[in-house]
Order: C-alpha cells, then sequence, then structure tokens
C-alpha cells in the first residue's frame, strides 16, 4: 500500500513540475487538435471546417507550392460512396484545381498540397471540402505569385545500387466511374515506399522510399502524392485525355513512369 501511495504522489508531483499553471489552462488535448477519434459514433456533430495556410514562402522561392491546411470536424479517408455518409465521426476529402480550371483532383491523404512547374505569376488553387459523396461542406481559396526564377528541383543525387530498380505498374482507368466522367486510375509501385519524407537526406533511407508526380494532358505543372492512393480526376472535358504519372524518388528525380491514355464520354 506505501508503494503504490508513494508513485501516485511522485507522478503528480512530476507532471505538476511540467506546466505552469498559466500553460495548464492554455494546454489543448490530441482531441482538440485532431478531432475526434474515428472509434466510436457521435451523437452530433458541428459543421466541417477546413483552414488552410498560405504557402511556405521558401519553397515558393523556388517555384514550389506548399501549402498546408486542415480540417476540423472531419477525417479526410480514401472512403466514398453513400454508404460513407453515414460513418460517424465524419469523414469525407479535398477537391482541389487550379486557376480556376473546370477540372479538379481528389486527394484524401491529410498532407500538404504541393504543386512544381507553375509558370511565373498570378496563381490561386481551390480547396474544396467534400462529403463521402462529394456533397460540398466548405471551401477557400489561396492566391500567391510565382516569381519569376527557380521551379526546377534539386540537383540528382546518385542512390545506392543495393536494391532493384524501382518501377510503378498502371492500371487502366476504372470502366463504371469513367461512364460517369471520372478517371480513376490505380497503381502499385514496386521496391520502393510511397511515403511523405522528401530532401537528399532521404536518399540513404533502406528500403528505398518515393512518391509520385501526376501531369495532366501536358500541363507545364504536376502534383505531388505519397499516400498510395488513386488518382482521381473529375471535370475533365469529354474527349481524348492524357495523364502522366512520374514514381521519383525523396529527391524528386524521375526513376519510372507511365501514361494513361483515356477517353471521357459523353454525359
Amino acid at each position: 500500500m506505501l508503494r503504490k501511495t508513494f508513485a501516485v504522489v511522485a507522478l503528480t508531483v512530476m507532471v505538476a513540475t511540467r506546466q505552469s499553471p498559466a500553460s495548464a489552462v492554455a494546454a489543448q488535448t490530441a482531441r482538440d487538435i485532431c478531432g475526434a477519434a474515428p472509434v466510436q459514433p457521435l451523437q452530433s456533430e458541428p459543421p466541417a471546417k477546413l483552414v488552410i495556410d498560405p504557402p511556405l514562402a521558401d519553397p515558393l522561392k523556388l517555384g514550389r507550392v506548399v501549402i498546408q491546411y486542415r480540417t476540423e470536424n472531419l477525417h479526410t479517408v480514401p472512403v466514398f460512396g453513400d454508404a460513407a455518409v453515414a460513418i460517424s465521426p465524419r469523414i469525407g476529402h479535398l477537391h482541389l484545381s487550379v486557376d480556376d480550371l473546370p477540372w479538379v483532383w481528389m486527394s484524401a491523404s491529410g498532407e500538404a498540397v504541393t504543386l512544381n512547374g507553375l509558370p511565373p505569376g498570378s496563381h490561386k488553387v481551390t480547396f474544396h471540402l467534400e462529403t463521402a459523396n462529394h456533397h460540398q461542406l466548405d471551401e477557400g481559396s489561396v492566391s500567391f505569385e510565382v516569381p519569376t526564377t527557380g521551379g526546377a528541383y534539386p540537383a540528382n543525387v546518385p542512390q545506392s545500387t543495393a536494391e532493384p530498380p524501382a518501377k510503378i505498374i498502371i492500371d487502366a482507368p476504372l470502366a463504371e466511374p469513367l461512364s460517369r466522367g471520372v478517371v480513376f486510375i490505380q497503381y502499385r509501385t514496386g521496391n520502393l515506399q510511397l511515403a511523405p519524407v522528401f530532401g537528399v537526406a532521404a536518399l540513404a533511407v533502406f528500403p528505398r522510399v518515393g512518391h509520385i508526380h501526376v501531369t495532366v494532358d501536358d500541363a507545364p505543372w504536376h502534383w505531388e502524392d505519397a499516400s498510395g492512393g488513386p488518382v482521381i480526376v473529375n471535370g475533365l472535358a469529354r474527349g481524348p485525355h492524357k495523364i502522366l504519372i512520374q514514381l521519383v524518388n525523396a529527391n524528386h528525380q524521375p526513376i519510372d513512369e507511365g501514361t494513361v491514355s483515356v477517353t471521357v464520354p459523353k454525359k
């Protein structure tokens, strides 16, 4: 009994000495930041909300647009359809567009939105927070200037040849979504783990890590993705299109690639 009492007192003292009274009042719990744990339904939920930061300044100087965001009262996960709307706590994803283009791509990774190759000048990225059934809950946009210099990725750095070459295997678009005008492309990688880890130091990681760059219709810019989820594009004009998916290392140097040609039917 004495041992148990002493342990409780010691623990209480240790915790108390780590926070001043002022910081204890201001402290936030994990739930305050992350939202409700997705393990138990909620009786009611406040409206979902999207909070978007301006692009990070240092990457933008080099022409690389990195936009961090967070959601409130919604977990971003790649689960779609009518049945998923009933899931509690609420789930959903993003629809993203650049410069008021008529088409969007979908993201459910929760990672920063990253673009590269945009021409110098003014640009805008619009975020639509959507339910699992693609109904809009909130939206916001970020306007910024891409400088006249930059846009190139860091110089290539030789990697170890101890691993077999990495490769990407890309499936044809799924027929049923395509009949509705949605391009849904699944892929997998060989000898490379997709992970949102970047920079020269990450080239030494074993097994090898990397991500993909996605370009639509020979646009000068692309978006980056490390989620491993399908590439989903909606709103393309009917007719032929091309989607280039490049497998790149953590330092953004191409390793393998594939192009999917697709014809969006008349709705």
